[in-house]
């Protein structure tokens, strides 16, 4: 009888990954809850010495409804980011001392019947780089011998494009999750065929499903941003241009992408909004939604792109990764934002 592996897969943009520590600009050791799994916990606590010490005196305990976690510090830094934004925890135990929270960041997962899914989220600036560096059209591979061995991109099997995402598997598949995968296939079918404009790709994805057109009425989704719970006062600057009375030509902005070829970074956009979010469908059913919300996260940050454009006369990678990463913080790293956005989309479309 043939042993099942249960397999894991990630995108392969995300080959290569590694956190830029003290050069990255927006640290998720910064202004984030960080929270201890017991079995650090319990570590930290035995550990002796000075960084004992300090452990000891840097984390409340675990309580009824709430994990034990790191007292932050001044400008809510994690009290072992030293000031060249390194972490004192691996300079003196290594990285295999880092609680779950930190070693697993800005990892995402979903756990299927037949396998398991990865991800980076671009809340990570480098997880973003790398998105909006990767122009060839993204594929799947298997990971599942280098997470075994603790390496993760050790194995790297490419599937063919045509088997985006339908790999072959052994095991039984969950008739929902098996209707999920074949709708985001035939999605990416189209998301990915550069025969086509991306607008056309986007009107082609709409048809196939059967959705009305994404709500383009962009002063009208500022306004609903503004009620959402936010967390940067960049953030607030960037929604606030969504609703201002300036003349913005989206148009030529989208042209210029094409002509300089990075057009890609948003179909590159679209496709993570879909892998990540397209399986909460299995919960609320709302599939058509999800796929309507990555379309609209897109023309979101196209608009805010070509109002950065029409500012500075030039829109950079930086530029960018900065508007995807924003988003990604405060809106998709938010259940509940999300699940306002979607239910949003459902009222204008009148399903609701």
């Amino acid at each position: 009888m043939d042993t099942y592996t249960h397999h894991i897969y990630c995108p392969d943009y995300i080959a290569g990954f590694q956190c830029i520590a003290g050069r990255c600009r927006h640290s998720c050791c910064i202004g984030w809850e960080i929270d201890i799994d017991d079995a650090s916990y319990e570590k930290y606590r035995k550990l002796e010495g000075p960084l004992g010490e300090k452990l000891r005196a840097n984390m409340c305990p675990p309580e009824e409804d709430s994990p034990a976690h790191f007292i932050l510090g001044e400008n809510e830094r994690c009290p072992f980011l030293n000031a060249k934004g390194l972490c004192e925890l691996i300079l003196g135990l290594g990285e295999n001392s880092l609680c779950e929270i930190c070693s697993e960041h800005p990892r995402f997962y979903q756990t299927l019947s037949d396998r398991t899914e990865m991800g980076f989220g671009l809340c990570c600036e480098e997880s973003a780089r790398l998105l909006i560096s990767h122009p060839a059209p993204i594929h799947m591979i298997d990971v599942t011998s280098g997470m075994k061995k603790k390496s993760l991109f050790r194995s790297k099997k490419h599937f063919s494009p045509e088997l985006l995402y339908e790999d072959t598997f052994s095991g039984s598949r969950d008739d929902d999750e098996a209707e999920i995968l074949t709708i985001r296939h035939e999605i990416f079918s189209i998301l990915q065929d550069r025969n086509l404009s991306l607008g056309s790709r986007i009107s082609a994805i709409e048809q196939k499903l059967e959705l009305p057109g994404t709500d383009p009425d962009i002063p009208y989704w500022g306004a609903f941003l503004e009620k959402l719970e936010r967390l940067d006062p960049t953030w607030d600057i960037e929604i606030g241009k969504l609703t201002d009375k300036r003349k913005i030509d989206v148009d030529a902005f989208a042209a210029m992408m094409v002509v300089t070829q990075r057009s890609f970074e948003y179909e590159n956009f679209i496709g993570y909004l879909l892998y990540r979010h397209l399986w909460g469908a299995l919960e609320d059913g709302y599939i058509g939604a999800r796929v309507q919300f990555a379309i609209l996260a897109f023309r979101l940050i196209e608009y805010l792109g070509a109002c950065r454009f029409t500012e500075n006369g030039v829109f950079t990678t930086e530029d960018q990764i900065d508007l995807m990463r924003m988003f990604s913080s405060e809106i998709e790293y938010s259940d509940e934002n999300v699940d306002l956005l979607i239910e949003e989309i459902l009222k204008r479309d009148g399903a609701l």
